[in-house]
């Protein structure tokens, strides 16, 4: 007993160095896209991040996908500003689970450049608000962040899980589902399938 207590105890402090690291590295560096960019930006897009922490860059090395990201959300634009809904599982934050954030400390929190911003491409631009008004429902419900990855049931999500069934409610479409008829959800790859979305933004592509 003693032995499995400081395993993980042990996993726990090496998890806490590496997102203090990891920490001290996002505050070093400021992530804002600049106005020209936010312009492109509508109600109903979804942005996709490479964010800081064990995690992260765990997901990042087992999708090991064309364009390294590790996290993603629901823009909504009010008044013209923009925020973010996403289900976050990050120690940095005070609050865990589903929650509204500021666009600009949403992209602050991941590695430079790594922004991609796409939008769905299988309805009218009058339907946007579909996508935000169901992603403003599961945020009202103050859902907890989904430890086990279980898309199942709405009592925890993660945070493609919130895009899935946001998507299944204002279009009855599965985004996710691929070509042997099978819901995959581990990939991100599912956001640059042009049958479904446009890419908007991606500022991986920029050499600087």
């Amino acid at each position: 007993m003693f032995a499995v207590i400081l395993l993980f105890f042990l996993a726990w402090l090496f998890r806490e160095i590496y997102n203090r690291a990891e920490e001290k590295k996002e505050k070093g560096i400021t992530y804002i896209l600049p106005d020209s960019v936010k312009y492109l930006i509508h109600n109903g897009d979804i942005v996709l991040r490479y964010g800081h922490g064990l995690v992260s860059d765990y997901i990042v090395k087992t999708f090991n996908e064309e364009f390294p990201v590790s996290h993603c959300g629901i823009i909504v634009k009010k008044s013209g500003n923009l925020y973010v809904i996403h289900s976050e599982s990050s120690s940095f934050l005070s609050k865990e689970g589903i929650q509204i954030q500021d666009f600009d400390s949403f992209t602050d929190a991941g590695h430079k450049n790594s922004i991609i911003i796409v939008r769905y491409n299988k309805c009218d631009t009058s339907e946007y608000n579909k996508i935000t008004d169901f992603a403003e429902y599961y945020l009202s419900k103050d859902i907890p962040f989904d430890y086990g990855f279980n898309p199942d049931d709405t009592a925890t999500m993660f945070c493609s899980e919130i895009i899935w069934h946001v998507f299944k409610d204002a279009f009855g479409k599965d985004i996710f589902l691929n070509d042997e008829n099978e819901t995959d959800f581990n990939q991100f790859e599912n956001f640059y399938d042009t049958a479904r979305f446009d890419i908007i933004i991606n500022d991986q592509l920029k050499t600087e």
